[in-house]
This record gives structure tokens, C-alpha cells and sequence, in this order.
């Protein structure tokens, strides 16, 4: 699994934690590094590439670059999945169809919400409108698997524009979305505003009702945000909650791969000099590697095999109605996805 990061974007989102930069001007030094990295990589096997951000459309040509670099490098193992992160207003049939011809055969765009003053509130660049061109442009580029990202309890977002949005969703019917609840974290812009925001409660009911109307549409719950058609899952994505590795490529990309984690610093500047490559690199031991498989696996519905390791975390769990065992699986209750956050923790070692 290969993940490239593209750091910049148009305008950064006030709710965004990612490491991005808006100043374009370094582009050019930036995907030299980039492709020069890559490079290092030259003969090593994948079967998913993922290019996120920031927002990786937002370089145009300078995209392309990129992905021809991925081509000429790595060796693809099967019928292998290509994913392209895209923002509405960012992407046009010209380039999607470059980017269809160069061997991206996935399109995932961060719509968030189709009220445009939900949109307004969350910081992005786009509107309503931008997001039903750029689905027409990705499906007249041939595209057939495509994902929409949602974002719920959000600024001023009510249960009748969030069913407003799904109507929205419902008329373009993608294969797949994505829907996240709002996280504030420190450091935003928005931990330091006063948010008008959905109450707890809401935010629950909000998080069913979207699950009921993705699932009437033939979108069924393949993990806690995630929801797809059959046979659209993102098979990175699953990647990384059944613990495979991954090789995180560009500044501030993670890397988990021959039983460590380690990352690319988070500064375009020393990236760009070559420097800042692998650092905070952390030995795995395989007590940690199975915690984290339990902490990850369970995200997904169909959860993780169970051979009675770590009862002293899980029959607790179990009791309490958070987990249940089923068909030699462990998995979340309905309760327990409720709290998901609560359940994981308890796998955090001691």
C-alpha cells in the first residue's frame, strides 16, 4: 500500500488538522522531492495507491507529474486500486480524463454537505452547485468507482439539511461515502470559536439516519464511516484497519512497514532539501501489533477473528454490551459503535 501526500490546497479549511499549506509557490521544488522520493521506492510491489491531502487536484498538471512518476516506479500487483483525493471547483473532465488515462481508476471528493451555508461555515471554497459539476465531470471521464465525503453534526446542520444532503447524494448515487461526524481539534480554527453545534444526542441520530438512507440505497455499513455498494470498498482504506503496511510518501506522510512506524516531517521546507525523511521511527512489538489489529479491526463491521487473546480488555467489554461474539468474530454492538472511541481505548497497552 503506497500513500502520497500533496500538501497544498486553495484555501484551508477551518476544521482541518491535516498538514496543508496554501502557498502554491513552492509546487514545483515540492513534487521534484516528491518524485525524487518516490524514486527511492523504484521496484517495490502494491496493489493500492492513494494520493491525498491538501488537495492533490489543486496542482492540475503538476498532478500528473506525480502520478507518472508512481507509474514508472512501483510495480502493481493485480488489478490495482488508484485513488485520487478531489475538492469540487478543483477538478474538470479535462484533467479527470488525464487522470483516467495515466491509470487513477478511483475519485474520492470531499463534498461535506450540499447547504451552502453549511459549506460557508465549515471554510470551504465550493458550493453546492461545484459538487454536482464535479460528479458530472468524474462520471463522464469514465469513471465508475467514486466516493462522496459527508461531514456530520456540523456547524448550523439540522436533520432537514442533512436530509437534504442525502437527497443530493441520492441523485448523483455514487458507489461509495464516506460520513464522518465533526471532530474539533486543538490547534483549528475552530477550537478557538464559539460553534453553534449539534447536541450529542443529535449528532447519534444524525449518524443512524444518514446509515437508514445510504442503506435503502443499496450503501451498506462496511465500517464505522464508510459505506458502500458491493464490491466498492476501499480497499486501501481496509488496508489500514486489517494492519497492513503502507509506505506514506511526501512531507508529514506516515509509514508503517517491517514492523515499525515512522514519518516524513511535516515541513515542506526541509522535505523540499531532502531532509526530515523517517523520523520518529518506533519498533512495533507484537503485543502492540495485535492491540492495534483489535483497535483498527473493529471499526470494520465484520470486526476481527477471536481465539480468546486479551480477555482481560474483552470480557469486560463483552458485559458491558459493548462488543459480542459472533461466529468466531469480535465485533462492535450497536451500543458499543456508540462509543467506539471508549471501546478502542481499553486496547491502548498498560
Amino acid at each position: 500500500m503506497i500513500y502520497i501526500h500533496i500538501p497544498f490546497c486553495v484555501r484551508k479549511c477551518l476544521y482541518c488538522d491535516f498538514y496543508s499549506i496554501t502557498d502554491k509557490g513552492k509546487s514545483a521544488p515540492y513534487i521534484k522531492a516528491l518524485k525524487d522520493e518516490i524514486a527511492s521506492f523504484k521496484g517495490m510491489h502494491t496493489s493500492t495507491v492513494y494520493i491525498g491531502g491538501g488537495t492533490p487536484t489543486a496542482l492540475g498538471e503538476g498532478l500528473v507529474e506525480v502520478i507518472d512518476a508512481v507509474n514508472e516506479s512501483f510495480v502493481f500487483d493485480g488489478d490495482v486500486e488508484f485513488t485520487v483525493e478531489a475538492n469540487p471547483g478543483t477538478v474538470n473532465e479535462e484533467l479527470l480524463k488525464k487522470l483516467r488515462g495515466k491509470g487513477v481508476n478511483r475519485i474520492s471528493l470531499g463534498a461535506q454537505s450540499f447547504n451552502d451555508n453549511e459549506l460557508a461555515a465549515l471554510g470551504r471554497i465550493h458550493t453546492a452547485s461545484d459538487i454536482f459539476h464535479s460528479c458530472d465531470a468524474i462520471k463522464s471521464a469514465g469513471f465508475e468507482n467514486f466516493s462522496i465525503d459527508l461531514m456530520l453534526a456540523t456547524p448550523y446542520q439540522s436533520m432537514e439539511s442533512l436530509s437534504y444532503s442525502l437527497d443530493c447524494v441520492e441523485k448523483i448515487s455514487p458507489p461509495h461515502v464516506s460520513a464522518y461526524s465533526l471532530i474539533v481539534e486543538e490547534g483549528t480554527p475552530f477550537y478557538d470559536m464559539q460553534l453553534n453545534l449539534p447536541d450529542e444526542d443529535t449528532e447519534r441520530q444524525m449518524y443512524y439516519y444518514t446509515t437508514q438512507r445510504l442503506h435503502k440505497n443499496g450503501l451498506y455499513r462496511y465500517e464505522i464511516s464508510n459505506f458502500a455498494k458491493k464490491g466498492y470498498e476501499s480497499r486501501h482504506n481496509c488496508g489500514y484497519w486489517k494492519d497492513c503496511e503502507y509506505i506514506g510518501i511526501g512531507a508529514g506522510a506516515h509509514s508503517y512497514f517491517g514492523g515499525a512506524r515512522f514519518c516524513n516531517a511535516p515541513d515542506i521546507e526541509r522535505y523540499i532539501l531532502g531532509e526530515g525523511r523517517k523520523e520518529d521511527y518506533t519498533q512495533i512489538s507484537e503485543r502492540e501489533r495485535k492491540l492495534e489489529l483489535f483497535m483498527l479491526g473493529l471499526r470494520m463491521t465484520e470486526g476481527v477473528l477471536y481465539n480468546g487473546e486479551f480477555k482481560d480488555k474483552v470480557n469486560p467489554l463483552i458485559e458491558k454490551g459493548l462488543l459480542k461474539l459472533q461466529g468466531g468474530r469480535l465485533m462492535l454492538t450497536d451500543r458499543g459503535t456508540d462509543c467506539a472511541n471508549l471501546v478502542f481505548m481499553e486496547f491502548l497497552d498498560d
